[in-house]
């Protein structure tokens, strides 16, 4: 995933990025070790979630880096390929993934992650970022803004 960044990370992305990846990898751990059943319909369909998070996470991120990677983009703000659906794909794909996990752990505390990752996305990344290229991007970032959706296609 770094290696598709353009941009330093902020101090604040310096510490949540390492605590979320840690409550993920360490968090869904716990709440799975008393799972022993066999897979079941829902964790099938939890892998494909998945999939899918993972693909729109990754692919929007590998679109935008071959977009940035031509020096006749130097300069433009990427709306196109899956950032055209929501201006923050690759954040719903985490969620998305995340949410699998979920399924997965087979325990309702295990609801939190997802919800405390969505706000996060929400009323923190989201706006921090937006703000950023509102004033880098100007006019062509509020055009963008004003016709696609925040994080999730066709909903918000």
């Amino acid at each position: 995933m770094f290696y598709f960044m353009q941009r330093q990370l902020s101090w604040l992305e310096c510490f949540t990025i390492p605590f979320a990846f840690a409550l993920y990898y360490v968090g869904f751990a716990i709440l799975i070790l008393p799972n022993e059943a066999a897979l079941s319909t829902a964790d099938w369909a939890a892998m494909a979630i998945f999939i899918l998070g993972s693909y729109l996470n990754t692919v929007s991120e590998y679109q935008r880096h071959i977009f940035k990677q031509q020096p006749i983009n130097k300069g433009k703000l990427y709306t196109e390929g899956l950032f055209a659906h929501a201006m923050h794909i690759n954040y719903f794909g985490d969620v998305l993934w995340v949410i699998a996990y979920t399924i997965i752990a087979g325990s309702l505390y295990g609801i939190a992650i997802p919800v405390l990752l969505f706000g996060f996305f929400a009323f923190t990344n989201i706006p921090m970022l937006d703000e950023y290229l509102r004033g880098r991007y100007g006019d062509e970032f509020k055009a963008y803004a004003a016709k696609t959706k925040k994080l999730i296609p066709y909903i918000w």
